[in-house]
């Protein structure tokens, strides 16, 4: 083996170590820190405010939760009654039939850490079939590596918030009421994206049930209380945010590339010297 070649394979080897290194960085680094605070709007005094930081990594998050405000939410709280749910019959056939989608929906945070896991194993996997076959496109890890990426600024946020439930009446925020809970229920969400953070924001506004007698739960259904009418004080709106903040695993994952430019350009440079000597 010539010094160029011995020189070319262990440009290769250098390549695949500083990958699985900044690839182990990507999963065992922290992924997102969150930041997250919803605040009740309408129908509380003092609008009583939640608060919520946590990080999310490979295997776990770290949450810190904050109530400003909290007497006139616990009574909120606990003067609400809970609210009948209606009985509903199924049929075997249809109540199989709803499992199998309940489990086809049921994205979460678990699953797409299964999914960044093997987008990790099948980086490494590539990057040393590209020690083994020097000849091999640049293009075939590229792409897992984009699939990485996109699994950081998609897959993941979507199985944070997914897990955090956003879809409720208060944005995951709290468990205290459900959606069925409020009658009238309008949700605008958004979503907003800088270089450092994916920020997703709701809001919401309903007629709280549980605060108005049960007798009276079909007329609010039926017709919306107009502001100074009964059981207008039921209408509660909540506004919130949740903010994930880019952390180590991404940075870690955006460097992969570099080491390619590197190897490629060294490569060339050892190509271009043997032509010169030829």
């Amino acid at each position: 083996m010539s010094s160029r070649e011995w020189l070319a394979s262990s440009m290769r080897l250098l390549a695949l170590f500083g990958v699985v290194v900044l690839v182990s960085l990507s999963g065992t680094n922290d992924w997102f820190l969150i930041n997250g605070e919803g605040k009740y709007v309408e129908g509380i005094v003092r609008e009583p405010t939640i608060i919520v930081n946590y990080t999310v990594n490979s295997t776990e998050e770290v949450i810190d939760l904050e109530i400003q405000n909290y007497t006139p939410l616990r009574t909120y709280w606990r003067n609400r009654e809970p609210v009948p749910t209606p009985v509903l019959e199924y049929s075997s056939e249809e109540i199989e039939s709803m499992k199998i989608e309940g489990e086809e929906s049921n994205f979460d945070l678990d699953k797409s850490r299964s999914i960044m896991s093997i987008l990790f194993g099948a980086m490494m996997i590539i990057q040393i079939i590209n020690l083994l076959v020097p000849n091999m496109k640049i293009y075939f890890p590229f792409i897992v590596w984009l699939l990485g990426l996109i699994g950081f600024l998609i897959i993941v946020p979507l199985g944070v918030i997914s897990s955090f439930g956003v879809d409720g009446p208060t944005g995951g925020f709290s468990d205290e009421t459900e959606t069925s809970d409020f009658a009238h229920m309008e949700i605008d969400s958004g979503v907003e994206l800088d270089l450092n953070s994916i920020k997703f924001t709701f809001d919401t506004l309903g007629f709280d049930l549980g605060l108005i007698p049960l007798e009276e739960h079909e007329t609010v259904k039926q017709t919306p209380p107009q502001e100074g009418e009964e059981n207008y004080d039921a209408l509660i709106g909540f506004s919130g945010f949740i903010e994930l903040e880019f952390s180590d695993g991404l940075k870690n994952w955006l460097c992969i590339p570099l080491i390619w430019v590197v190897f490629i350009f060294v490569n060339k440079k050892i190509v271009r010297n043997n032509l010169e000597e030829e």
